[in-house]
């Protein structure tokens, strides 16, 4: 009994990870786009996104201190930073002028998932960053992730997996041909603060760093 049910224990210690890696398919095949290991509208099985996915090193980061935590990969899998978003005892307020988001408050750990080269990602180098973000839009709460390179000041993808605005206008956040418009992008600006935003006048490619606005309409296009 004692053997049997320490194979058990190991066996649901070791496929802990796929379980959650299943759990949440459609957020981690937004993280596969975002770390340029699937392409935006790729049909992928949920088998094919569980075995790209393994393939990343995810990460906790603590925002009051910068540091990157020991949890290990079950911990982080378990770990969902939204859920967190909806407890303001687990969350941090965020100050007047930081919250560009529009969030208010933000939770203590995020994570982080850390792509390697080569297929077996063993390597202390970093070929991609992909790190979460959110903001408030103008019916919902936005989420997705961003793909930085190896520089970390470049982005190199996007894509947004949650989010509730209004069919053919807000909703193009999720359309592959304007998520497109991101790579490239560089996230400071020459005074080595945020650059990358987004502009409301059409084709003006005169400014580095910039896509164009979803829609037209203000309100819209601010949130």
């Amino acid at each position: 009994a004692f053997v049997c049910s320490l194979a058990v224990s190991s066996a649901v210690y070791v496929l802990r990870p796929i379980e959650l890696a299943y759990r949440s398919i459609d957020r981690n095949r937004a993280i596969l786009v975002a770390a340029g290991l699937a392409a935006p509208g790729e049909s992928l099985s949920d088998r094919e996104i569980v075995e790209r996915f393994l393939a990343l090193e995810p990460r906790l980061v603590d925002l009051d201190t910068d540091a990157l935590t020991t949890a290990d990969a079950v911990q982080i899998g378990a770990y969902d930073y939204r859920a967190v978003f909806d407890d303001p005892g687990r969350c941090r307020p965020i100050e007047g002028a930081l919250d560009v988001a529009g969030l208010g408050r933000r939770p203590q750990l995020m994570p982080v998932y850390v792509r390697h080269p080569g297929a077996g990602g063993a390597s202390d180098e970093i070929e991609r960053v992909v790190v979460p973000v959110c903001g408030s839009g103008m019916w919902s709460r936005l989420h997705g992730f961003v793909g930085l390179g190896a520089d970390l000041a470049t982005i190199e993808a996007v894509a947004f997996d949650e989010q509730g605005e209004t069919p053919g206008l807000g909703d193009r956040i999720q359309d592959p041909a304007w998520t497109a418009t991101w790579a490239g992008a560089p996230r400071y600006a020459e005074d080595g603060w945020l650059g990358f935003r987004s502009r409301g006048v059409r084709g003006d490619t005169g400014v580095h760093g910039k896509v164009d606005a979803i829609s037209g309409a203000t309100i819209t296009t601010a949130a």
